[in-house]
């Protein structure tokens, strides 16, 4: 394979058992691919080349990772560090007849100072040993390496070897640079390593040259500049040339850690990666966060904060490609997920996409919003490992409840049902003169077959505004008579909810069509029975009294007979509002991942939990409560309820915690998490009272 464009000197990401995280690596390895790289060095300085050179079986693997994540496309080379010759020689061989498509860079020795003439000594005696036919590059650093200089004598005597293809140099020298340029050959390339001459490297190279010629820069480990300053060097677009050079200068100020000069850019690249794709890793980025230990250092607050601002700044810029997850095993490219969709017809008359956000944080769901030419949409993709059962797109059949295509208590219900459970392809579009009840986005597309990705997808409107959660966070004083107008009204929206009703009970809504039970007790009993189990599979000591309390209470469950549609999740989170001229309008309700037929109080507990019992006010209390009795009445014991709810929340939160624990990684702690100790802690009040 041809050697030339821009060569990225990988960083390499490992644990802190100096074990390679394959998951990173591999991620890493295709955003080099979208950002431009034309080649990828393996085990350079910045790539950890000192802490794995001697780790035979460990480069292997890092080899054979990048083979894999490259589809055997892209010119990869290997460094070769070290100070014995035997040793060199040794590792040429063996890695060359392992892989005979691999490229090798051969910088001088590092520990040891040697003369030119023990230099051409020390390269000759290598050449003539190996018996490889895989091109070796040449690396010129004196400052890197013990102040071996690779001077044109030396370069030009070891040219005489066929191996001997190329030569890095940081161009500092500038008839050194001339030399190099004048000896460019389809058999000798060069390539320029320091970040800031590589203007200087064009105009001295003759524009004939380029092809044949590149650079090696860190910083494509993050953006595709450098790319773009190679193309302006084919094209000879000086003034772009010039712009990209005066861009890449100020991004090493804005990237790199300056505290500490030496590991500074391991530093500020691998943190500035990591945070690029933090909600794609399945590991935190703490644990991800390696460097050789002698350069390891925390970054401070303020590093941070203008790394994350960078960032965000390079992909609004289009400096930086990102790539996209599908679960943690799908990546795709921005082209990929073009072709992938191009055939959902409520797509093609939205012009082209600008911009991709997320992924959107959500526990059971990857969530993407898509700015369009004309329009804003969300995509939501059922992605969880934790919740495999829901093989079903909820608003297929919510949306007809909510604006009264179907009528929930009618005695044929069963079979208006079916069609609507059997679909897996379609969309649900409100008509303006049947709205829903509540506010939420039109269902613009679902598919349930899973032909085009591993999972059902759904394709919403986008519902402008901010989480209640983010508005309310914004305020101090929530006495102002907007947010009593808007806990009116979310209390008037949940009743309107709780007025659908069924004529029986379901275990989840995806056996809607199926015979139910009226008798709540006989949905409520088995679940809190499997609860219980898992609580005493997990150690928690508490199982005895929890069933005791369970128990006791047993008539504020069996009091329980009404079936309607609840949402389940009925929080601030969920509620979408803006604020405009004085007042708080509720513009969407989301999350439609726990809605089935229950009980009443069950959609009071996260509010009361979450929202009343931490703000403490009763005039808002009471100004929800207000709104809800436009449609229910609100019994003596119902504050007991709610109460009774509450603990059994709190178990499966105390159980679902736990089966995360289960899945992390061994390397972290298996004790108790401030949320799991929380959960704990709120329950046994609970069940003490």
């Amino acid at each position: 394979m041809e050697i030339n464009g821009v060569i990225v000197p990988s960083l390499t990401f490992f644990d802190e058992n100096q074990n390679i995280n394959n998951e990173v690596q591999s991620l890493l390895i295709k955003h080099l691919l979208i950002n431009g790289a034309d080649a990828i060095l393996l085990l350079s300085l910045i790539g950890e080349g000192l802490l794995f050179s001697d780790d035979i079986e460990q480069t292997y693997n890092l080899i054979d990772l990048t083979y894999e994540a490259t589809g055997k496309k892209t010119p990869i080379l290997l460094n070769i560090l070290g100070n014995d010759e035997e040793n060199r020689i040794s590792k040429l061989n063996e890695f060359g007849k392992k892989y005979s498509n691999l490229a090798f860079v051969l910088p001088p020795p590092l520990y040891k100072k040697y003369s030119s003439s023990e230099l051409i000594s020390y390269f000759e005696n290598i050449f003539s040993s190996i018996n490889i036919k895989n091109p070796i590059i040449l690396h010129n650093n004196p400052i890197k390496f013990h102040e071996n200089e690779l001077t044109p004598e030396i370069v030009t005597k070891v040219r005489e070897f066929s191996n001997m293809r190329g030569l890095i140099d940081d161009f500092e020298n500038i008839n050194y640079a001339k030399f190099y340029s004048s000896i460019i050959s389809d058999k000798f390339s060069i390539f320029c390593s320091n970040e800031g001459n590589f203007q200087k490297y064009f105009q001295i190279v003759p524009p004939e040259h380029h092809k044949t010629s590149g650079i090696v820069p860190s910083i494509s480990n993050l953006v595709n500049l450098c790319s773009k300053i190679y193309y302006c060097a084919l094209e000879e677009k000086l003034l772009e040339l010039h712009q990209y050079q005066d861009d890449l200068n100020d991004l090493h100020t804005k990237i790199y850690d300056p505290k500490i000069d030496l590991g500074k850019v391991r530093r500020g690249l691998k943190y500035a990666f990591l945070y690029l794709y933090k909600d794609i890793l399945s590991t935190p980025l703490k644990y991800n966060y390696n460097i050789s230990p002698e350069l390891q250092r925390d970054l401070d607050d303020i590093t941070i904060g203008r790394i994350n601002a960078t960032i965000n700044y390079l992909i609004n810029q289009k400096y930086i490609y990102k790539l996209y997850s599908l679960g943690k095993q799908q990546i795709y490219q921005l082209n990929d997920i073009i072709k992938i969709f191009s055939d959902v017809k409520v797509l093609l008359n939205q012009g082209k996409i600008k911009k991709i956000i997320g992924p959107y944080s959500a526990n059971f769901n990857t969530i993407y919003r898509v700015n369009f030419e004309k329009s804003k949409i969300l995509f939501r993709f059922r992605t969880s490992e934790y919740f495999r059962s829901e093989e079903m797109i909820k608003e297929k059949l919510i949306f007809p409840l909510l604006d009264g295509t179907i009528n929930s208590s009618v005695s044929n219900f069963r079979e208006i049902i079916k069609p609507f459970l059997r679909s897996n392809k379609g969309e649900y579009i409100f008509k303006e003169n049947k709205p829903p009840i509540i506010p939420v986005s039109n269902l613009l597309y679902y598919d349930e077959t899973k032909e085009k990705i591993p999972y059902n997808f759904s394709i919403q409107e986008y519902i402008r505004g901010k989480s209640l959660n983010e508005i309310l966070g914004e305020s101090m004083n929530f006495s102002k008579s907007k947010f009593l107008n808007l806990f009116y009204n979310i209390g008037d929206i949940l009743g309107k909810v709780h007025s659908i009703e069924f004529n029986y009970f379901q275990e989840t809504l995806y056996d809607i069509a199926k015979e139910g039970t009226d008798n709540w007790l006989d949905i409520f009993e088995p679940q809190l029975h499997i609860e219980i189990q898992e609580l005493r599979r997990n150690k928690f000591d508490i199982d005895k009294e929890l069933s005791k309390y369970f128990k006791e209470h047993e008539s504020l469950i069996m009091d329980d007979q009404t079936p309607v549609l609840i949402h389940n999740d009925f929080q601030l989170t969920n509620i979408i509002g803006k604020e405009e001229s004085g007042k708080i309008n509720i513009t969407g309700i989301i999350d439609f991942d726990d809605w089935s037929i229950g009980v009443k109080a069950q959609d009071f507990v996260k509010l009361y939990f979450l929202t009343f019992n931490v703000i403490n006010n009763p005039d808002i209390l009471n100004s929800f409560l207000s709104g809800y009795k436009n449609h229910h009445t609100i019994e003596p014991d119902f504050d007991n309820k709610i109460k009774l709810y509450t603990a059994f929340w709190l178990l499966r939160m105390l159980n679902y915690e736990s089966l995360k624990k289960e899945n992390e990684k061994p390397l972290i702690s298996r004790s108790y998490s401030n949320e799991t100790a929380y959960y704990l802690e709120e329950l046994k009040k609970i069940i003490s009272n």
